[in-house]
This record gives structure tokens, sequence and C-alpha cells, in this order.
């Protein structure tokens, strides 16, 4: 009886030993790089999203859900305490406060300066300038009042100012600072950045991604935010001198894992410091497989894309077939089903081994990114409709479509009265 009872007791431990011994291979999905410009971060986000909730279905892995990282919390609390500043400000001047309400503003606008990377409108800022501008002419110091003015039109020359609505005295200088900013000789701003591809906004403005030429930009101060492929913010002022070009150059400084490893996958290639990277990432997150890999725009519409898999016990990198589906990845499904199934089937021996260093798209390879060409404050889209808009107001006409040789008019049926 005691046998048997072991014997039982035996059958049962086994499976469980078994099972424990055996344990799923834990696997995390890193965020796809961008390796075209036209392809929106949200694509990347999803992609990943469709992608591990496949690797979950397939049952055959640990998956592990990456750390995320927070891009823009490290700005919050500079623009919380710039804003508390403009705030107090207000309120000195309310009470012919002028010194103080001018320290609080200078206060205000170099945090606004320094906390750029975390802004995406830029009408509070505007309007801190022509309070500034304000209180300067409230004590006589109109140069200075003029420079704040000029400064606040630059970065929006058609926004109307709340403030001026309050002073008949003030709105006619406000007019006439308008005009003269937009009358002054342009000059050029080229934003660059390591690694190409972030997406730009200048002013508030979203303009394109880098590299980006911005035509016809008035002289003075302005302000511009890039939104690197890896993730990370950066932004800052930069002065344009008329008729001249001033250059900006956003250099990835994140030290991080996957910044490094998107970093690299989104200027085409993995090297040595992308494997490294993939390696410290995994063992951040005590992932046994790595996914990661980058997205770009294929000839009409649609995304490729091109994934990897980092083997940890190997420090290996496998190629996985690539995938191809429509840019709102509506035909995704079935793609991202077939690459959890190829990883499932053949684990760490699954895809082509990689031969580091290596490109990441062999389409894109040895291409350097285009210089795109916008005009300050037309976001591209509305360019045409906008040429087209000062063509008219400018006494031009429409031009007619050429639908081709008409057909002759037939009997018009005879007026009849109502």
């Amino acid at each position: 009886m005691r046998r048997l009872t072991s014997a039982l007791l035996l059958a049962v431990a086994l499976p469980a030993f078994a099972q424990d011994a055996d344990p799923k291979p834990k696997l995390t999905v890193v965020p796809f790089a961008l390796l075209s410009a036209d392809v929106s971060p949200r694509a990347s986000l999803k992609a990943v999203g469709m992608l591990s909730q496949e690797f979950k279905s397939a049952e055959k892995f640990d998956l592990v859900e990456a750390k995320k990282k927070e891009t823009e919390v490290a700005f919050t609390e500079g623009l919380t305490q710039a804003r508390k500043h403009v705030a107090e400000a207000q309120e000195f001047r309310a009470k012919k406060k002028f010194r103080l309400a001018d320290e609080s503003l200078g206060k205000a606008l170099a945090l606004f300066q320094k906390n750029v990377a975390g802004l995406t409108d830029l009408a509070e800022v505007i309007d801190a300038y022509a309070l500034l501008s304000a209180v300067q002419y409230n004590t006589g110091r109109d140069d200075e009042g003029l420079k704040s003015l000029t400064t606040a039109l630059s970065l929006a020359p058609d926004r109307e100012l709340p403030l001026a609505q309050t002073s008949a005295l003030f709105a006619r200088v406000v007019n006439d600072t308008r005009k003269a900013v937009k009358e002054a000789t342009k000059g050029q701003l080229v934003i660059e950045s390591t690694p190409a591809n972030a997406a730009v906004l200048v002013d508030g403005l979203a303009l394109g991604s880098t590299p980006l030429t911005v035509k016809d930009v008035p002289p003075g101060v302005h302000f511009w935010r890039a939104a690197l492929p890896n993730g990370e913010l950066q932004g800052g002022t930069i002065e344009v001198v008329p008729g001249k070009q001033a250059l900006v150059r956003a250099v990835s400084a994140a030290k991080d894992p996957e910044s490094r490893l998107l970093a690299a996958v989104a200027q085409n290639k993995v090297d040595p410091d992308a494997l490294a990277a993939a390696k410290e990432f995994a063992s951040e997150n005590q992932a046994e497989l790595l996914v990661f890999g980058g997205l770009s725009s294929k000839a009409g519409k649609g995304l490729l894309l091109d994934a990897f898999v980092y083997v940890v016990s190997s420090n290996e990198v496998r190629r996985l077939p690539r995938a191809a589906f429509d840019a709102e990845l509506l035909n995704a499904g079935m793609e991202f089903y077939n690459l959890a199934g190829e990883v499932a089937k053949k684990g760490k021996e699954t895809g082509e081994l990689v031969k580091v260093p290596s490109s990441v798209s062999f389409d894109l390879a040895g291409q350097s990114a285009k210089v795109a060409e916008v005009k300050y404050g037309v976001v591209p889209g509305k360019a045409a409709a906008a040429e087209a808009l000062e063509g008219l107001e400018s006494g031009g006409k429409e031009p007619a479509k050429d639908d081709g040789p008409r057909k002759p008019l037939g009997p018009r049926a005879p007026l009849k009265k109502k």
C-alpha cells in the first residue's frame, strides 16, 4: 500500500517538476524605430502592441512588458513653475508692482527656454513676451518693450495678442510692430539630427522631419523641438539673422539601453553598440529573447517591418522574415501572427543569423535622408492650399480645370413659370 501511494505521489510530482525544469522563455518587444520620415510614431506603438498580443496568444512565451520611458516628465516641473511665475506677474502688474512683475516674467521665460523640449503649444510663451513688453512700456523702457514685443510677434506673426485688446495705444504699437516683422528680411533655419527622421516643431508648429530647411523665417529668437526616433526629446532656442542661415543639430545624448538600441536601428544599422544595448535592455527586463526592428515605407502606400530577435544566451541577432502591411495596419494581423508563429516554432534558432555589423533594411542601405524644404508657419500638407489662397487674395483667378474637349450643348428645355 505504501509503495502504491509513493508511486502515485511520484507520478503527480513528475509533470510539475518537468514544467519547472523547462519554463517558458521570457520575451519582450522593443518599440520599433522609424526608418522613414513619413512613418508615424503611432504606427510603431500600434505594431508593437499587435505583435506582443500575438506572442501572448501563442502561449509559448512568458511575455515581459518592457519598462516604459516617460519622455516629457522631466520637463513638467520646470514648465509648471514657469506658469506660476506668469500668474504672479499678472497679479503684480494689476497692482502696478511693475518691478516684481518684470522679475517674475524673467524667471518664467528662462524656464520656458530651458524646458522647450516639453513644450508643444507656444501660445503661453508668446503671451508672456507680450506681457513683459507691456510691463516695460509701463515703466518707460520703450526700447526694451519693443524688443520683447518683436520677439512675441516673430514667434507667431499672424497671431492676435489678447493683451492688445486691453489698450488702444498698445494695440496700435502691436499693429505697427507686426507690420515691421512681416516686412523684415527673412532668414533660414536648418535643423538636423542624429539619428535622422526626428519630428520637428518650430514655434509650436509641426513642420516635418529632419533634415529640414525652413524658409522665410522672421528674424529673431525662435523655439525648436525635436522628437528623435529613439523617443528622446530635445529642444532649445535659436536666433535667426536677416538674410542668414541658422543651424540646429539635435544629437541623442541618452545613455539608457533602449534609446541606444533605437538610435542605432533608426540609422539603419545593427552594430556592436546595438548588440550591447540589446543585451543590457534584455538584462534589465529579465528577458531571454528580445524582439526589435525598424519600420519603413514602401513604394506607394504601406509599411515594411524588418524585425530581429536577440538571443541572450548566445549573444546572437537573428533576422525574421520581412513583414509588409498597409499604413493603418488593417491587414497586419496575419503578418504578426506569422512572425510570432515562426519564433514560437523555432525559438532560439528562429530566423537567419546576422553577421554584425549589418543594415536593418537593405533597401535603405547607402541612402542618406533627403533634406525637406518647408515655409515658416505653413504646416506641410496645407502649403498648396495656402499658396492657392494667396493667389486668390492677390487678385488672381483660380485656374479652370481642363476636362478635355466639351460635348456640344443640346437643346435647352424652355423655362416655366412657377
